[in-house]
């Protein structure tokens, strides 16, 4: 394989891995969390900005 080859496809890998670190960082942030065996808060979760009412 070539030099630039290589160097493509390392940088499209860190570019792939990034957006789905990003993306899974952000879809936590995005809601509260809670442990149903009780050892987490005791409310449930509140509902994220993507999901609508009704949902959790």
């Amino acid at each position: 394989m070539s030099p630039g080859a290589l160097l493509f496809m390392a940088l499209a890998w860190i570019f792939v891995l990034g957006l789905t670190f990003w993306s899974f960082a952000r879809i936590l942030r995005a809601q509260a969390h809670f442990a149903p065996d009780g050892i987490g808060p005791a409310a449930p979760p509140v509902a994220g900005r993507a999901e609508g009412p009704g949902h959790g």
